[in-house]
């Protein structure tokens, strides 16, 4: 079996016979609507929490929605710009964050690296993935599964469009169609076997050009890359998606629940949030706490819980402690995430693809200095620090490394795109240069209520994320230095475990 993120390098890195003849012209925008699919009643059906939040965000409730697109070069084409658009402009009430973090030449088997640092501790409402190779290797299904399993996120999957390998090529034209057939394949089971809101971009993109008797160039601008029209195109199929289904099952009640702070006040409930201690009392749509001695308990099963500010009239608000399972947030590892490390020479590559840890992490600033590297970048060694730890030590690309304090561990492979970097733009690495990296916090150990009124936005504070997917207790202590209203408790539960 042919990898196809190699045979989509071929086409576009290659001279092919057909560039030399004539190209038929591109077509002018704006392009015809795309026929309608097949059960296209269902589309949305399988991102009803995205959809809810944003449908109903009205200038009285401003839903926050985070949205993450993720995958190569074709994720990072105009198309994805142009759904954010439109995104914006038919809700305009939501709270929209919409971000592309796709690496232009990264195939599945190195966005499973990168993902760690960029797709998980993001822990998005939405993913818009389409990645290339990884089917039959088990990376693709991998960043899949790892979704499901660190996060509640929905999950939007495409499969691949037309290229257009010039038509006189028969037989490369005839074997790519099939990989790319095979893999879209692939990428329709995966749809289903999680639960994903699959985006049939391959077979619409063939009916298209069926349709009004276009060759595949048309929609193309370097014979993979879509061009003006082909972005279009994949605006319209992609946008079409997103509509509110209330024809499908809802169950993100599920993986995301939210749990009303008064209710325990107001019908002496006990079965969710319980209040001790005395403090707490009602106020408005919130429960207020103003002493030191009362405490909001919840028992709950997740990995992430969000704190919602409620209203509240007083001047000034004060701050409450808060503890998981008796222990601050801090205090548990998973709740700190490792940001993408700065790219390599004169590329848009991180130059490090994954940095991971084997010791309890600090909030800092991490720097790897290259203190040796040959012509060909392939021997390479440096030296560690970080801003609170110090210098930590240092290694080379040839081995497993693991710093001092064991809060940097690198494997050999995670530095191939600094070599891939030196033979794609043909300059060597300079002794002294430097890649950059942070710890950052997932979790406040003390909680500072915003300001509610008169915002209509849902203020959402992430008390804690990165827990085990687990039983856990929550429990938030004012610190009597002014009220804490909390209108709700949102935890998270992968679906996955």
């Amino acid at each position: 079996m042919l990898s196809l993120g190699l045979l989509l390098a071929a086409v576009l890195f290659c001279t092919h016979v057909g560039f030399a003849q004539e190209t038929p012209a591109a077509l002018a925008s704006p392009i015809p609507d795309p026929p309608p699919a097949p059960f296209q009643e269902f589309f949305g059906g399988r991102i009803q929490r995205t959809m809810t939040l944003l449908a109903t965000s009205t200038p009285q409730r401003r839903h926050p929605v985070r949205i993450l697109v993720y995958g190569q070069s074709i994720t990072q084409g105009a198309w994805t710009r142009q759904i954010e658009q439109y995104l914006r402009r038919t809700f305009p009430h939501a709270e929209l964050e919409y971000v592309n973090r796709a690496i232009g030449g990264f195939t599945a088997p190195a966005l499973v690296r990168t993902a760690v640092h960029d797709l998980y501790p993001f822990y998005p409402d939405l993913v818009i993935f389409h990645v290339y190779d990884g089917e039959y290797t088990g990376e693709l299904e991998r960043i899949i599964s790892n979704i499901r399993r660190t996060t509640t996120a929905e999950i939007m999957l495409l499969t691949h469009h037309v290229v257009g390998v010039h038509q006189t090529e028969t037989r490369a034209f005839a074997e790519q169609t099939q990989v790319e057939d095979e893999s879209s394949d692939v990428i329709r089971h995966l749809a289903q076997k999680y639960d994903a809101e699959l985006v049939e971009i391959r077979e619409a993109w063939k009916q298209y050009l069926q349709t009004y008797g276009l060759d595949p160039r048309q929609l193309l601008g370097d014979h993979v890359h879509p061009n003006e029209a082909g972005n279009e195109l994949f605006t319209k199929l992609v946008s079409r998606h997103f509509r509110l289904n209330t024809l499908w099952p809802n169950r993100w009640l599920d993986t995301v629940r939210t749990y009303e702070a008064k209710r325990a006040l107001d019908e002496s409930a006990s079965d969710e949030i319980v209040f001790t201690g005395g403090g707490w009392e009602r106020d408005g749509a919130a429960a207020v706490g103003r002493k030191a001695d009362g405490v909001l308990r919840l028992e709950f099963d997740g990995n992430r819980v969000n704190a919602i500010a409620g209203a509240c009239q007083d001047a000034a608000l004060g701050t409450a402690r808060v503890l998981i399972d008796g222990q601050p947030p801090s205090s548990f590892a998973g709740t700190y995430a490792i940001t993408r490390p700065s790219e390599a020479l004169d590329v848009w590559w991180p130059a490090i693809q994954r940095i991971g840890h084997a010791a309890p992490l600090l909030v800092e600033d991490w720097t790897l200095r290259i203190t040796s590297i040959n012509d060909e970048a392939t021997d390479i060694a440096f030296e560690v620090s970080g801003s609170r730890t110090g210098p930590d030590g240092g290694g080379t690309n040839h081995e497993r490394f693991v710093s001092n304090s064991g809060r940097v561990v690198i494997e050999p492979r995670d530095f191939g795109a600094m070599t891939f970097a030196r033979t794609y733009r043909n300059k060597l690495c300079p002794l002294g240069f430097e890649v950059r990296w942070s710890v950052a916090p997932m979790f406040v150990d003390e909680y500072q209520p915003p300001r509610v009124e008169p915002d209509v936005r849902v203020h959402r504070t992430t008390l804690v994320q990165g827990l085990s997917n687990a039983r856990h207790t929550l429990e938030i202590i004012p610190n009597g230095d002014g009220p804490v209203p909390i209108e709700s408790i949102e935890v998270y539960r992968p679906p996955l475990r």
